[in-house]
């Protein structure tokens, strides 16, 4: 069965848990990951922004294994692609939906609702979806891959060292959806992790 191309948004690769889990996704062919240049532009452009108190050499460094990670998958887009998409799309995410264009991508990963609800009215062959439920459909499609992701995110981090736990706390914030079923499946070993997901999601 192929793998899902799609197209993930700046808003997804910002925040460091979220944006490891995909790409940790993505080493285990979980799904295909495409960016245009400029959403690897906006991410560190926002990081910057966002973390003035944290030095900028560390954050361009985060972000240059970023680069490279998705370097294979980094589309440039140029005049022609961003043309298609000039009246269907806002100004500043025309970028994303050329890189979907360009890419053949099935579907665009983002968290931001106003550009959802314009590739909806567009009429393009593309499927929007936040973060929440792109991450849940990985799960649907394969529970026992995604659980090897979360498993290679706890080995990870080892300074300090992160329990099941802390690290279900910390996806839930980003996939709640996705942890309320991997909770479910595998526990984590701690009442008050459980209880809260249990509380804003319903256990699948």
């Amino acid at each position: 069965m192929p793998i899902e191309v799609a197209v993930i948004d700046a808003n997804l690769l910002v925040p460091i848990v979220a944006c490891d889990f995909l790409l940790t996704a993505f080493d285990h062919r979980l799904f295909e990951p495409i960016v245009s240049t400029m959403v690897l532009d906006e991410v560190e452009r926002t990081l910057i922004s966002d973390f003035p108190h944290v030095n900028p050499v560390g954050l361009r460094r985060r972000v240059a294994h970023v680069r490279a990670a998705l370097a294979d998958q980094t589309v440039d887009v140029d005049a022609t692609e961003l043309t298609l998409v000039v009246e269907m799309i806002n100004a500043k995410d025309h970028h994303v939906v050329a890189a979907a264009l360009a890419s053949a991508a099935t579907c665009v990963v983002t968290n931001d609702s106003t550009l959802r609800f314009e590739i909806v009215g567009s009429g393009l062959d593309l499927e929007p979806l936040d973060g929440n439920s792109f991450v849940l459909r990985l799960w649907d499609a394969s529970p026992a891959d995604v659980s090897e992701v979360v498993d290679a995110l706890i080995a990870k981090r080892r300074r300090p060292q992160v329990s099941p736990a802390s690290m279900a706390a910390q996806l839930h914030v980003h996939f709640p959806a996705m942890t309320a079923a991997w909770i479910a499946r595998h526990g984590a070993g701690h009442d008050l992790v459980v209880w809260l997901v249990r509380a804003k999601e319903p256990v699948r």
